[in-house]
């Protein structure tokens, strides 16, 4: 069964989860159950919304890949809450979204802020 992880934390800012994603090697080591990824921040901190295929598969890259680069790049990790999933659905928008904005999706970063994002202030 799919099951949604939901991190928030106060103590992680942009420049920690830019660190995070290139310590992982998202793209170039995918790792194996992995639906779906967004990110934000608000005055609450980082919020982080995935989609896994199953419960085994997120606790394996939970315990295998994130929880040590946490480790290693010093920022505390807090423990993510994990829903069962009761309906998903990806538009077939989502693909062609993605590919339309490439690698340049969030790329650009100007004092913290993601400029090409929609409702990202100019």
């Amino acid at each position: 069964m799919p099951i949604m992880a939901l991190f928030r934390s106060p103590s992680v800012d942009q420049t920690q989860y830019d660190a995070l994603i290139q310590e992982l090697d998202l793209e170039q080591r995918p790792p194996a159950g992995a639906l779906t990824h967004a990110c934000g921040f608000d005055e609450g901190g980082i919020c982080v919304a995935d989609v896994w295929e199953s419960r085994a598969d997120f606790d394996a890259f939970l315990t295998d890949r994130l929880r040590p680069a946490f480790t290693k790049l010093g920022i505390e990790f807090v423990e993510p809450q994990i829903l069962d999933t009761y309906a998903f659905t990806a538009s077939e928008g989502t693909d062609r979204y993605m590919r339309e904005r490439g690698a340049d999706f969030g790329a650009a970063r100007e004092g913290g802020v993601t400029e090409d994002r929609p409702g990202a202030p100019h």
